[in-house]
């Protein structure tokens, strides 16, 4: 399992790849279900993005657009209890609903990191979770062994008091641009994530020397509909060169890592 204090560990495992979306999407498969997860495993990755909002009985579970999108519920996550969520069927998919208890529980079990996304109490425009299931989520995370393979791409001061002691957040802008400037930054303990654009080939070097990693996003909704694979494949192969640590992909681009 990958072990996301240790840089040298960390890079040993370079280019190491992060499912989005909670892992491999097939439709078999549903964005966050346990399939999902399980493909993710077989398929080789070192870690999964999973989407956590919170229900009504401030339970953490997995999900991303919302129930109306993908269950075919005409409801908010938020206004339902754990056991109504988990009730839920995807729709054109024999998966459930998971709870974000399962999930951890699942990473553990096939050695996968996770990266938390959302942690929020229903859509993007909904508040941060409450109090009481950021500790929920971080007492699981403890309890499952994955607190030195868990990292957090959401960041604020209210979830790094409630998370800081299980996830690595990632560096700020201000201290990335003083590593562009090639200055000393103390970074060890926190990570790069953002879009390949965002990312320089020269600044991954400078990244490592001040300890941190890096993450690159290679997502669809990053390129145009007429050359996503075209400019994925550019994107992974200059990003490679450059000595990237991880990438968090679509399970559409699998392929275009691993040519």
């Amino acid at each position: 399992m990958i072990d996301v204090r240790d840089l040298d560990k960390v890079q040993a495992m370079r280019p190491f790849m992060v499912a989005h979306r909670g892992g491999v999407i097939t439709p078999e498969s549903p964005e966050n279900s346990l399939r999902a997860i399980q493909l993710a495993a077989e398929h080789g990755y070192a870690m999964v993005e999973i989407d956590v909002m919170e229900t009504a009985d401030n339970e953490p579970i997995l999900m991303h657009d919302g129930l109306s999108i993908s269950c075919g519920v005409k409801e908010r996550v938020c206004n339902l209890t754990s056991v109504e969520v988990t009730e839920l069927r995807y729709r054109a998919s024999d998966q459930p609903v998971i709870t974000f208890a399962q999930a951890i529980e699942a990473c553990a079990d096939l050695h996968l990191g996770i990266m938390l996304d959302k942690l929020r109490r229903d859509s993007a425009s909904e508040p941060e979770m409450s109090a009481a299931c950021l500790d929920r989520v971080a007492s699981l995370i403890r309890e499952a062994g994955l607190d030195s393979a868990a990292v957090a791409i959401v960041d604020s001061p209210r979830l790094r008091q409630h998370l800081g002691e299980v996830s690595l957040f990632p560096i700020s802008r201000h201290d990335f641009e003083q590593v562009l400037k090639r200055k000393r930054v103390p970074l060890r303990g926190g990570f790069w994530f953002g879009w390949a654009a965002e990312l320089p080939n020269e600044a991954v070097p400078l990244l490592h020397k001040n300890g941190a990693f890096a993450i690159v996003s290679i997502n669809t909704f990053h390129y145009p509909p007429h050359a996503p694979n075209v400019l994925a494949q550019e994107d992974i192969e200059r990003l490679r060169a450059a000595g990237v640590d991880g990438f968090q992909i679509d399970s559409v681009y699998e392929a275009c890592l691993k040519r």
